[in-house]
């Protein structure tokens, strides 16, 4: 493996080689012809590399330089952030590393720089951003009724953003990542929020989740999950688990939000908010009777709740109503085979 002085060069030397007008940036057109060159054997359309485009740039705000575009600093954290492989990408090109300049970079790193290499670049982001995770995060999560109540939950979110950005950035530049219009949301009524309507997605997102990097990306969620369970107290491991589905879902990562929200369940099972959640979660899936079942077990929550859930009722009424009829949809369609 290359050694960090030896690993800056090589970003170094690929930033050259697309800083076509040589301004110190790569604009969105150079940087596209980057994401091409290095991945000879994918046929990007259009629309697949203005998303990985508006990904990045929206990503790595921090290191746009005006009109110039990505600076070299920003272009080594993508790949500090595991969005690109240095080496693969540096040989797909057929670049030449002049040794002279390799080992001065070498040399010239300090010890500060070779632990900074070797820690968690998610330890390294999450304090970064520490004190703007309130400009970062959705709005539910700063909800004073709804949102984040133990500071370690913070954490978590912090380390899931991160793992969600870094799984959409390396499927989206290999062309795995998929949208198209959603109108799942289009229900009159329709709440996937408890209280005010936020906004909502007109793309639904497919996700890869047969690859590597969805089960690299499973095998740290668990990580974050255990985190949660390893709370001092049940009321902190139930607020981290429902943060944990609630990024999920912001996401569009619903399989795997329902799994959090039923773990929600588990702890608080006579709490409205995680069978509500893990209701739309079913809905949008296409599970529509087991999402009745859920919105039932909200209603009764509520109901034995007294004023404390009164104002959601309305909301858990309209998604039970909307979910009733999916499942009578499913009841009277025929399957093909049995048409005759």
């Amino acid at each position: 493996m290359a050694t960090r002085g030896t690993r800056s060069e090589k970003v170094r030397r690929i930033f050259q080689q697309f800083d076509a007008n040589g301004d110190g940036g790569l604009n969105r057109e150079e940087m596209a012809s980057l994401v091409v060159a290095v991945n000879p054997r994918v046929k990007f359309s259009d629309e697949q590399i203005n998303a990985i485009l508006d990904e990045v740039f929206r990503t790595y705000g921090d290191f746009i330089d005006g009109d110039k575009g990505l600076t070299y600093e920003g272009l080594l954290r993508t790949y500090d952030d595991g969005a690109g492989d240095v080496d693969r990408d540096f040989d797909a090109l057929g670049l030449e590393l002049n040794l002279d300049d390799a080992a001065a970079a070498t040399k010239g790193s300090s010890a500060a720089a070779a632990s900074e290499a070797s820690s968690s670049s998610i330890v390294d982001e999450r304090m970064a951003v520490e004190t703007q995770k309130k400009q970062r995060t959705a709005a539910w999560a700063v909800s004073p009724n709804h949102g984040i109540v133990f500071d370690d939950t913070w954490k978590i979110v912090d380390d899931l953003e991160i793992l969600i950005k870094r799984l959409k950035m390396k499927q989206a530049k290999d062309g795995k990542l998929k949208g198209e219009n959603f109108d799942a949301y289009s229900d009159a009524g329709w709440s996937r929020e408890l209280g005010p309507s936020a906004e909502i997605s007109e793309k639904r997102v497919f996700w890869e989740e047969s690859g590597h990097d969805f089960a690299v990306f499973l095998k740290e969620l668990g990580g974050l999950r255990g985190r949660a369970d390893a709370a001092r107290s049940r009321e902190e491991a139930f607020d981290g688990h429902m943060a944990i589905g609630r990024v999920l879902y912001e996401h569009q990562l619903f399989k795997e939000a329902l799994v959090s929200f039923k773990r929600a369940c588990e702890l608080q099972p006579v709490d409205v908010r995680p069978h509500f959640r893990a209701g739309n979660c079913l809905y949008v899936l296409g599970r529509y009777r087991e999402a009745k079942e859920e919105y039932l077990l909200a209603l009764e929550a509520a109901e034995a709740g007294g004023n404390q859930w009164a104002y959601l009722l309305p909301q858990i009424y309209v998604n039970l109503g909307i979910a009733l009829e999916g499942e009578e949809r499913l009841q009277f369609f025929v399957p093909p085979i049995l048409e005759h």
